[in-house]
């Protein structure tokens, strides 16, 4: 069996733990520690790693079928999951000495972070110092580093955009996430007071929009060289496609045990029900089959990677895979039953989290096809992942 393959089975067996654990994560607005404990003892979060630091460096697929399981579970296991995962690939921006400290000797990196920059830069003799304060950092409740964007007003020449990496000890976590979906996500405020952050724990964020960050650039392998912005959307994307699976089933489950509250009769012998679950799960198909494409062309990389109207498009297509996605499960939830939208139903939640998510600024459509449009005719964008 490939490594691959174990992992994957590894998730299967703990889906239901997952599941199960969906009230508690609501309720606390993290995921339980147990949860995280798992998906570790699994091995998990070493998926996107380097072999050289301890990992299994696997590929994009594996990693999208990985997220897509959790998520189908329990969507804020499979964001808070993807991201965590994902820092083994994200903070590879940093150069040797800085990819060894944040690595050490466990093989994976639990990170978390935000794309959003903070202005509070200034740079002083081997570093910087930072203040400021940043929003919707997810995973932020068992993160032991987080990513920071800042902007660098140099007295001459145009502001530089960096990316930070700082220990958790270093920051204060703010409790501000109540909000109606993705509850256990932890996208928790972080605030920066005058942190101070050595040269080796910073690059240029530039670099890594194109697939030149010269941290990725030190491993062989084709995937550390993608640009950032495709691989931030391997990380979302499988989350809300899971979560569509996720929401599909459960109205299939609703639909065979349903019984109508006025007439008696079962919903599975009512054609309404039958052909909007059928819609659903043929839905559910088609969604992870043009994922599946992204990942597969994400993957081969070519010479139009670090194309930005490229990066325009990966972005336009996730954020109307993700409106394929939101409007099946809003059009499901026309036929689950007042009952689906009891606090102990499975299906609500998955209907909160991808209204929710759809909100995501990475997901917005009308943006994102503002920039390829713009790009397509000639013109400037001001996307500052593009």
């Amino acid at each position: 069996m490939s490594t691959s393959q174990e992992l994957l089975a590894r998730v299967d067996e703990l889906l239901p733990a997952i599941a199960a654990s969906a009230d508690a994560g609501d309720r606390d607005g993290q995921l339980p520690d147990a949860i995280i404990a798992a998906l570790t003892d699994a091995g998990l979060f070493g998926l996107l790693a380097p072999k050289e630091y301890g990992g299994h460096e696997l590929d994009f697929e594996t990693f999208s079928r990985v997220v897509q399981k959790i998520s189908a579970a329990q969507p804020s296991a499979g964001w808070v999951g993807a991201f965590l995962m994902g820092a083994s690939w994200r903070l590879l921006i940093l150069g040797r000495e800085g990819q060894k400290q944040v690595f050490g000797d466990k093989g994976f990196v639990l990170g978390a972070g935000a794309a959003a920059p903070i202005t509070g830069v200034t740079k002083v003799d081997g570093g910087y110092r930072l203040s400021g304060r940043t929003g919707w950092n997810s995973g932020s409740s068992h993160a032991e580093w987080f990513q920071v964007n800042g902007i660098l007003n140099a007295a001459a020449g145009a502001p530089q955009v960096l990316m930070f990496v700082v220990n958790r000890e270093a920051v204060q976590i703010v409790d501000s996430w109540h909000i109606l979906g993705m509850k256990a996500t932890a996208s928790r405020d972080l605030v920066f007071d005058d942190v101070f952050v050595p040269d080796h724990m910073a690059a240029l964020f530039g670099p890594a929009l194109e697939g030149n960050s010269a941290g990725h650039r030190l491993h062989a392998n084709p995937m550390y060289h993608i640009p950032f912005l495709p691989f931030a959307m391997l990380e979302v994307l499988p989350v809300v496609v899971g979560m569509h699976r996720g929401a599909a089933n459960a109205l299939r489950d609703r639909v065979q045990g349903r019984m109508g509250t006025l007439s008696g009769a079962r919903a599975a012998e009512r054609a309404p029900a039958q052909i909007r679950m059928a819609q659903g799960l043929a839905r559910a198909q088609m969604a992870e089959q043009m994922l599946a494409a992204m990942v597969a062309e994400i993957s081969a990389g070519g010479s139009h990677a670090a194309d930005p109207k490229h990066r325009a498009e990966i972005k336009l297509r996730a954020s109307m895979v993700t409106t394929f996605c939101l409007d099946s499960v809003n059009e499901m939830a026309r036929s689950v039953g007042g009952d689906s939208f009891r606090d102990e139903a499975p299906f609500q939640r998955f209907f909160r989290d991808i209204n929710t998510l759809a909100r995501h600024a990475f997901l917005d459509p009308d943006t994102a096809a503002e920039s390829y449009g713009r790009l397509e005719l000639g013109l400037p964008v001001n996307d500052p992942m593009i």
